[in-house]
């Protein structure tokens, strides 16, 4: 299949068959009801996780009947009333050649503090999450052996309802880790101290599963290979529970973090900061040793990544989640041969992270995630209009793609010579590669999508009446704030844009005058050269880059440390020197020393055109993108497709 052999070999697990080597990885989307019943976005979204062509497709849920809502939108497997609409969710899989599984997990600790029968005393500091001390040390045996009735007969009803395996997830430090876990488990009982002790409530559990489902039904077990906490669980702790319970079980799948813990829950869903394949070294160690098949997931990018990691004998399967969410058709258009039309995913969980906040899923680059039930793309509008697009920067580029979809004709005027806007400079810093990818396909997919495209050229009103079109997207974005602070005009002062571009020698010392998103990635790509770099802002420093996902917040920050950056927050800017930047904090007067600055103070709205035509025409006239607010790549793709949707609503 064009180069892709090894994905396209079939794998039987007792007896199930997986048609290649491709796994949708656990997801939750929020898409159910308040009660845990499928609704049809449910359904619709399982309907195109099956189209993507992956083998198989795995649910998520909770075994707590107390907390069956713990990411606030889990179909639920707890009582037999949900069995209709849990084989709905099979039927759906089924259709297209899928297997789906039943991830059964109990996520201990959690989020959310209700505990049931297994309340604990609120924390102490009036967090979320339960103290070290946790569930796993407070259970009795009743306590236990009521739980693992939950595993099993949760199990059971997904099989009723048409499921295929069960993938029990002892890994992320949520129940069954944190009693393999040695941070965790300070049990002074059989199940806890030793190693053999902290596996044996694991173990009960995988062999309850095995024998109440019998012989026929592969399970698949998800560990963690290294917590990455100081005191976690890694490779020994999942290689003995693996070996111990090989004749139980059918496929290991290797993942890696603590989702409880602040510096290593993102590794659970690695960011694009983070290691390309992170974990496919643990995969390759624990084939070596293991008599199963072994499963893969974490920041492995594309199928050319799944074909080398299977060529290379370092997995049996590999799995992917947000590389789908980003384009569901990666697999089918890579099978085709035509790996560049496939859609990057940024791994920056700007969309899919909402989910952790129990709102339903969507995607930074894929603006109809989250829409299956009404996918707007799928056949050509009832009217064709003749739309004209202003600016080609992320948000243009995705209203004409949406407009050509749909049919429309479209015109796309851009002032510079280039496609890509603000996405040139965002993907600057070296560890964006993932950005620049995204803005190379958006400009090669522009460009082949049918609109006509005319660069070099500013739009005016008189421009506008000349074309007379049905409607208008003004997508003319924003520029960078150069406010008029005494010497902003020096030689050794350069906008932000420069610095990330290395537009011209910077000196041993920097000084990064915004503590926003571009401005600290643009910090850590410099220290990370040998510079000496301080970034300053008047807001508090822990409201630097504030709107970032929590994930990404923290990964970049981790960044942030290792590198060295230095962060002043409450400081506000006096004065750019030659000797370096004034600034006041605390009520005195200091001196930032440093060879360059650079200023990052943030990007406002061009919007003057917009304005004008919108005033004259109003239902004709859509800002998107940051010509209508300044914020991100999601909010750039999101205005510009409900632009669309709303002209063919609004126009006769």
């Amino acid at each position: 299949m064009n180069g892709y052999s090894h994905v396209f070999q079939p794998l039987k697990l007792r007896g199930m068959t997986l048609k290649n080597r491709i796994l949708f990885t656990p997801f939750v989307p929020c898409l159910v009801d308040s009660e845990g019943f499928p609704t049809a976005d449910m359904l619709n979204f399982i309907r195109m996780q099956a189209q993507t062509g992956a083998a198989n497709l795995i649910m998520g849920s909770i075994v707590d009947p107390d907390r069956r809502m713990c990411c606030y939108a889990d179909l639920d497997f707890l009582e037999d009333r949900f069995v209709p609409g849990l084989s709905l969710a099979a039927d759906e899989a089924h259709k297209y050649g899928a297997r789906i599984s039943y991830e059964v997990c109990h996520s201990g600790r959690g989020w959310i503090p209700s505990m049931g029968s297994l309340a604990l005393k609120e924390n102490g500091e009036g967090g979320d999450i339960p103290p070290l001390e946790s569930i796993c040390n407070q259970m009795t045996r009743e306590d236990m052996d009521w739980m693992k009735e939950q595993f099993v007969s949760s199990s059971l009803r997904a099989l009723k309802a048409g499921f295929d395996e069960i993938f029990l997830h002892v890994g992320h430090n949520n129940l069954l880790g944190a009693f393999m876990s040695p941070e965790t488990n300070h049990r002074q009982d059989a199940y806890g101290g030793g190693l053999e002790n902290r596996l044996r409530y694991p173990i009960e559990v995988t062999k309850a599963i095995r024998t109440a489902i019998g012989e026929q039904i592969p399970i698949e077990v998800r560990v963690s290979a290294q917590e990455q906490t100081p005191r976690g669980a890694g490779m020994e702790e999942c290689m003995t529970f693996l070996t111990m319970v090989e004749d139980q079980v059918d496929m290991a799948h290797f993942s890696m973090g603590n989702v409880f813990h602040p510096d290593s829950r993102v590794c659970t869903s690695p960011m694009y900061t983070m290691e390309h394949k992170q974990n496919v070294k643990y995969a390759h160690m624990a084939k070596k040793e293991l008599n199963m098949p072994v499963a893969v997931v974490g920041n492995i990018w594309n199928l050319r990544d799944a074909e080398e990691i299977l060529e290379q004998g370092q997995a049996d399967v590999v799995g992917f989640c947000r590389s789908f969410l980003a384009d569901p058709q990666m697999l089918l258009k890579a099978a085709a041969g035509r790996e560049k039309d496939i859609r990057p995913c940024l791994k920056c969980m700007d969309g899919c992270g909402r989910i952790f906040h129990g709102l339903p899923a969507r995607c930074a680059v894929n603006p109809e995630l989250g829409y299956e039930t009404e996918v707007r793309l799928a056949q050509p509008a009832k009217h064709i209009y003749k739309a004209l697009v202003i600016g080609g920067g992320p948000a243009g580029m995705q209203a004409a793609q949406t407009l050509r979809a749909r049919g429309h004709e479209v015109t796309l005027y851009e002032k510079t010579g280039r496609l890509g806007g603000l996405l040139h400079d965002a993907g600057a810093v070296s560890f964006k590669g993932l950005m620049r990818d995204y803005r190379d396909y958006m400009i090669r997919t522009t460009f082949a999508c049918g609109a006509k495209i005319v660069l070099n050229t500013e739009v005016t009103e008189e421009l506008v009446e000349r074309e007379a079109p049905d409607a208008v997207f003004v997508a003319t974005g924003s520029e960078f704030l150069r406010p008029p602070i005494p010497g902003i005009n020096g030689a050794h002062v350069h906008m932000l844009q420069d610095a990330e571009s290395r537009r011209g020698a910077l000196g041993k010392r920097i000084v990064i005058c915004g503590g926003g998103l571009s401005g600290v990635e643009t910090a850590v790509d410099l220290a990370r050269e040998g510079h000496e770099v301080t970034v300053v802002d008047q807001i508090a420093r822990e409201d630097f880059c504030k709107s970032l996902f929590d994930f990404a917040y923290e990964a970049l920050f981790h960044e942030v440390e290792k590198s060295g950056v230095t962060l002043l927050g409450s400081s506000r800017i006096l004065e750019f020197a030659e000797e370096g930047v004034w600034i006041q904090r605390e009520g005195n007067r200091e001196l930032l020393a440093c060879e360059d600055a650079v200023i990052a103070l943030g990007l406002r709205s061009n919007r003057n055109l917009g304005d004008v035509l919108y005033a004259k025409e109003p239902l004709q006239t859509y800002l998107i993108g940051d010509a209508c607010e300044v914020k991100n790549i999601r909010h750039a793709t999101r205005t510009a497709y409900d632009a669309v949707i709303a002209m063919e609503a609004f126009l006769l």
